[in-house]
């Protein structure tokens, strides 16, 4: 069929007084034929879309209900359909029949479709405006579309965009947001035998700065996953004061994908600690296991002074403190202890929050989350001790390094595996954690892994 050819069929669908279910299905057939507009590999359009600076735009043209349970990150939603729309075509297609199922689609699809290109248009300017002309071979940038499973949706928008966007490669997602969505699921694990990095978990108890090391690391060059961060939750019941909502565990494992999709398999990355939940949010069974048995984990070691002055640096600045819905929120969790800590306790704890003494409120809570960490995270951990030291000097002029000791697992049994090096955190002029050290002595630790190597029959 030639382009007039499927202009006129185009024309006829949107126009309501010549829609039926027979036009409907010669455009229908036009813009899914193989030759109509290119397919992109998932893979392909998670390496174009998703990372620091993008390559190419991605609409999603799904209900903005299937868009927020999960989608591709950085994608931008133009839908079709409302939620309602959609779930009437769907029942449409399965009691009348595929052409009134279209022609019901269209008929709510076709006041939205210059929409829809506009906001295609405007994806596509901006990834236009933060690449440079090094990043591209002419001015044309690429578009994907995707829907949910490749087919009509997709078919049918990636059509018109190729009809009206001049400097746009348009192509359609294949398989769509379930083939997103499988590539998902998979890709923390073993993936046809692709090298992965070594994992390093920064592991430690309430307060002494994990977060906090991930991030100066992060900043220092080094990769990590920040789960907590992508997760919108500290990890604890205090997790969500001060934060945006939690994504989805749906949407959240695409972000973790995404993210591990993105490291140097060459290099180390760091991950903090966690338990199979960040919140809400179920963190990723695959990486789960990896952190389980990931060759090298720095326990953090902290004075309590330093963990009471980081535990209040995090949950009650004065930004913090200025918002109207802190003080509920911190009482609520507060109150979520009460089967924990019980009532008594709680009452105190509640007592010093109110009376603004916010380091007596973390004092209280640290003997709780200091039992809660070292039954459900360290001790699943075997260790034994070595009675070694592993002290170096990063140069002559400096201080030792702040590594403590090696611990190692000796049963392939254990629910984690892997090496334990603790690292001592210490205090900055204000009393803080001295990040840049702590910095220095993580680095320090993995070198000092590296260095003896796996086959050191002393961690045997």
């Amino acid at each position: 069929m030639s382009r007039a050819d499927a202009r006129r069929a185009y024309d006829a669908v949107v126009d309501a007084s010549t829609r039926d279910a027979a036009a409907m299905e010669r455009f229908a057939a036009l813009a899914t034929a193989p030759s109509a507009v290119a397919r992109a590999a998932v893979e392909d359009v998670v390496d174009a879309v998703v990372g620091a600076r993008p390559r190419a735009a991605l609409v999603d043209v799904r209900s903005p209900g299937e868009h927020a349970r999960g989608r591709v990150p950085k994608a931008v939603n133009a839908p079709l359909f409302s939620d309602d729309e959609r779930a009437a075509v769907g029942t449409a297609y399965k009691t009348k029949g595929r052409g009134e199922a279209l022609v019901l689609g269209m008929e709510a699809a076709a006041p939205r479709l210059d929409d829809v290109v506009e906001e295609a248009r405007r994806a596509m300017e901006a990834v236009a405006t933060t690449t440079t002309d090094d990043d591209r071979e002419d001015d044309a940038v690429d578009v994907y579309v995707m829907c949910f499973r490749g087919g009509m949706r997709s078919s049918c928008v990636g059509w018109l965009l190729k009809e009206r966007l001049r400097k746009a490669r348009v192509f359609v997602v294949d398989g769509g947001y379930k083939a997103f969505r499988r590539w998902a699921l998979e890709r923390c694990g073993p993936k046809c035998g692709l090298p992965a990095p070594r994992v390093c978990v920064v592991g430690g108890r309430t307060g002494v700065g994990k977060t906090r090391a991930l991030l100066a690391l992060r900043a220092k060059g080094e990769q990590i996953i920040d789960l907590e961060g992508l997760a919108n939750h500290a990890g604890s019941a205090f997790g969500w004061v001060g934060r945006e909502p939690q994504p989805t565990s749906e949407h959240y494992s695409n972000l973790v994908a995404c993210e591990w999709h993105a490291l140097d398999a060459s290099r180390w990355v760091f991950i903090e600690d966690e338990g199979p939940h960040v919140g809400r949010c179920s963190v990723d069974p695959l990486l789960f296991e990896r952190m389980r048995n990931a060759p090298l984990v720095l326990r953090m070691v902290a004075p309590r002074e330093v963990r009471l002055h980081t535990l209040v640096e995090d949950y009650a600045t004065s930004e913090l403190r200025s918002h109207p819905e802190w003080m509920p929120t911190m009482r609520e969790s507060v109150d979520k202890l009460v089967k924990r800590l019980g009532g008594d306790r709680v009452r105190e704890i509640r007592e010093k929050l109110e009376a603004g003494d916010f380091t007596a409120v973390a004092e209280g809570l640290l003997e709780y989350y200091d039992g809660l960490y070292d039954k459900h995270l360290m001790s699943k951990r075997k260790d034994r001790r070595a009675a070694r030291a592993a002290n170096a000097n990063a140069s002559a002029n400096d201080d030792a390094c702040s590594v403590q000791s090696f611990t190692s697992s000796t049963t392939e049994e254990e629910a984690r595996a892997g090496v334990v090096v603790d690292v001592n955190c210490v205090a900055n002029a204000s009393g803080g954690l001295d990040e840049d050290l702590l910095v220095r002595d993580v680095l320090c630790a993995v070198a000092l892994f590296e260095c003896e190597g796996p086959n050191d029959p002393e961690r045997a």
